[in-house]
């Protein structure tokens, strides 16, 4: 009799939460840039990945990574997608940020110069495009250029632009900066344009854990059915640009405006170079790389703390189960 009222309280459970005409769920996530980056994120809520999981997503455009991370530690963000190396500097100042999945398991970034600037070394004097002044972005082009001899603020000075790759490249359109690093297939168009190419970071830094799905614990650890829910929708999305590359690209000049062939050749890229996790794995090969950046920015001091203490993996392993990976 007990198995028979629990099978049905766990019926009516169900129907309550999946039932057609049931209300879906609204979850808000962080968004840093519309571009090719956050391509899963848009494919899930136009294709249907999210709604088959009986959730709203709405996608808000935050271009600055540290607005985003107060954003998600406030609460007003239910996931943030960005750089893990913010995560790192927020939780060794004390607080309790974790990524949970990944989304851009690399960073694949061109240095490309204004018209004028040749060289790496023109660039002494200049002023470059940055998305924040530390992390992400900002911290590989800091290594990239010191590795060529350069250094920060001796010999360039940089200029916050919000938006992304995208719109450092509006800037460097317009003249306002001499330089930045765009990534892919941004890079090529600016190229197109005349403008040149100064170096590729992933000679560098060929392995990066960039942007990430990242949760504050607080609420995630009060609503995993519904971390997990939305983990297999990205997973769902990320499989979809893999085995669908030409509907991908599509969708990418369709919901961007990334006209083709460039839109083609930023999926595939993508896709080639395994940038776009398929399964939604974190690489902590990768964000061990970002442990010894922020050692060298002065956030982190020897010992290094293992990559597994800005993790859990919990949630994305109950979605990769429930989906059968």
């Amino acid at each position: 009799m007990a198995k028979t009222v629990s099978g049905i309280l766990l019926l009516l459970s169900y129907f309550l939460v999946y039932a057609p005409g049931a209300t879906a769920q609204t979850l808000k996530v962080g968004i840093t840039s519309k571009t090719l980056f956050f391509l899963p994120y848009y494919a899930a809520q136009k294709k249907g990945f999210y709604s088959a999981e009986n959730l709203k997503v709405e996608l808000i455009l935050i271009g600055r990574s540290d607005v985003q991370l107060q954003a998600l530690l406030a609460g007003d963000l239910h996931f943030g997608s960005l750089n893990t190396d913010g995560i790192i500097v927020i939780n060794e100042k004390g607080g309790n940020l974790k990524v949970i999945a990944g989304v851009d398991n690399s960073a694949p970034y061109i240095l490309i110069g204004g018209k004028a600037y040749k060289k790496i070394d023109d660039l002494k004097g200049a002023k470059l495009g940055v998305s924040s002044l530390r992390g992400g972005a900002t911290s590989i082009l800091l290594d990239y250029l010191k590795s060529k001899g350069l250094q920060h603020p001796r010999d360039y000075t940089m200029v916050v632009i919000s938006g992304g790759t995208s719109a450092r490249l509006t800037a460097l359109e317009s003249g306002a900066i001499a330089g930045a690093v765009l990534g892919i297939p941004y890079s090529d168009i600016a190229i197109d344009q005349g403008f040149n190419r100064l170096g590729d970071t992933l000679e560098l830094i060929p392995v990066y854990q960039f942007n990430a799905i990242t949760i504050n614990p607080a609420w995630a650890e009060k609503n995993r059915a519904t971390v997990v829910r939305f983990l297999k929708a990205h997973i769902r999305s990320l499989r979809w640009i893999y085995e669908q590359p030409d509907q991908a690209a599509e969708f990418f000049t369709g919901e961007m405006g990334v006209k083709p062939p460039y839109s083609r050749r930023g999926v595939d890229y993508f896709t080639k170079n395994k940038i776009f996790p398929i399964d939604g794995a974190v690489t902590l090969e990768g964000l061990k790389v970002n442990i010894e950046v922020q050692a060298r920015d002065g956030v982190l001091k020897e010992p290094l703390p293992p990559p597994e203490r800005y993790v859990d993996l919990s949630y994305l392993k109950q979605a990769q189960k429930e989906l059968g990976l």
